[in-house]
């Protein structure tokens, strides 16, 4: 059972374009009055979810999205800009004609990633399709292709998420520590979010384990860690972040943190699992991957195939989750129109009141006799 007026966790999953979605979510949550402590997203849920934290309201974050340009990221020329194309096609070629499995696209792309190049030609003599073997290969594989092309750098991202974020007064997570204390979140930071430290095989939270890094959390811009929340491999270029030892810096990569987990409710307080509430954006691009045969349908299949691969199954998600249905946009549909936008906002407007219907919102007596009121009043 919910009550309005107070306030909740929020977990927001990453999917791209489709976390428009969430500002229906939020204006669903504006009618019924209530109120966030601490959000944690991932990619997209980063995103909407700083600036939630920013303290921008429904309608304010349908406006600041809808003047973002999301023609920069431009879906054209891929085997050019996204080398990781072009390698799959020629290795499809060569599986196809040393196994024909052609027809088996996500053994294929699975097996391009989880491949070691040096042993290429052996493995696929050997027949085997299961990466069991070639799993540690992974993420190096995944680092070397993404920095070698992708569509957007992310530059125009981050300026933008920045530009919009200081006209709440918000820079650096030290300006967003209004969120509620806890034993996940000490420092009460009002959003967290996850990336993917590339180099070290590891799951960063943010602000927190910028530390490592030698950086104060609170001193760390939002926007850039939405820039690493949300550097998808393929689609946007890899963060790097220096760790300086004297006059050594080190570097280390960032991407997407839904490369391990898209969905990461482990990043709030769930011991009372009724203070947590989550979102995620489903409607699945593999289900309309019916072949690999034009390079977008080969980009979406590896962008897919690079999520979620170190999510821990055994463990019980949280209690209360809504899913949206966002299956008739995939998350590369930048150009988005004005009835794409509408259908995504509607999903997510539509997903969030039917959920807390179903959680039996108890609304104070005072609201309950207003509204009733007001019924009475226009049936006059």
């Amino acid at each position: 059972m919910l009550h309005v007026n107070k306030a909740y966790n929020i977990v927001l999953s990453g999917g791209g374009i489709k976390g428009v979605a969430y500002t229906g979510v939020f204006e669903a949550a504006e009618k019924e009055g209530i109120r966030w402590n601490n959000i944690a997203g991932v990619s997209a849920g980063a995103l909407a979810g700083a600036f939630t934290a920013a303290g921008y309201s429904a309608m304010e974050l349908k406006k600041v999205l809808s003047e973002f340009n999301f023609s920069k990221i431009q879906i054209k020329d891929i085997p050019k800009r996204v080398p990781a194309v072009s390698e799959f096609i020629e290795f499809n070629r060569q599986l196809t004609e040393a196994r024909r499995m052609q027809a088996d696209a996500d053994k294929a792309i699975e097996y391009f990633l989880c491949r070691r190049h040096t042993d290429m030609r052996g493995a696929l003599n050997r027949g085997g399709m299961e990466c069991d073997g070639y799993r540690g290969a992974m993420l190096d594989n995944i680092s070397k292709l993404s920095k070698r092309g992708y569509l957007c750098d992310g530059d125009y991202l981050e300026e933008w998420v920045s530009k919009s974020l200081l006209l709440k007064g918000v820079k650096t997570f030290g300006d967003l520590r209004t969120g509620k204390p806890d034993k996940m979140n000490p420092r009460g930071y009002k959003i967290r979010m996850t990336a993917v430290d590339i180099n070290r095989v590891k799951m960063v939270v943010l602000p927190d384990d910028i530390a490592f890094y030698g950086m104060d959390p609170d001193k760390l811009e939002v926007a850039k860690a939405v820039r690493m929340s949300t550097a998808v491999p393929f689609a946007f270029k890899p963060v790097e972040i220096k760790k300086w030892k004297g006059n050594y810096a080190k570097k280390y990569s960032m991407i997407d943190g839904g490369v391990f987990d898209g969905f990461p409710y482990w990043l709030v307080d769930n011991e009372n699992s009724a203070s947590t509430l989550g979102f995620r954006l489903v409607g699945s691009d593999k289900k309309k991957l019916l072949s690999i045969n034009t390079p977008l349908n080969i980009l979406k299949a590896l962008i897919c195939a690079v999520h979620d691969i170190g999510v821990d199954k055994s463990i019980p998600p949280v209690k209360y989750v809504a899913d949206i249905n966002t299956s008739n946009i995939s998350f590369l549909d930048f150009n988005l129109d004005e009835e794409e936008k509408a259908y995504l906002i509607n999903e997510g407007r539509k997903a969030a009141t039917d959920f807390f219907n179903k959680l039996n919102i108890t609304r104070p007596k005072k609201k309950i006799e207003m509204l009733n009121g007001i019924h009475r009043f226009f049936r006059r």
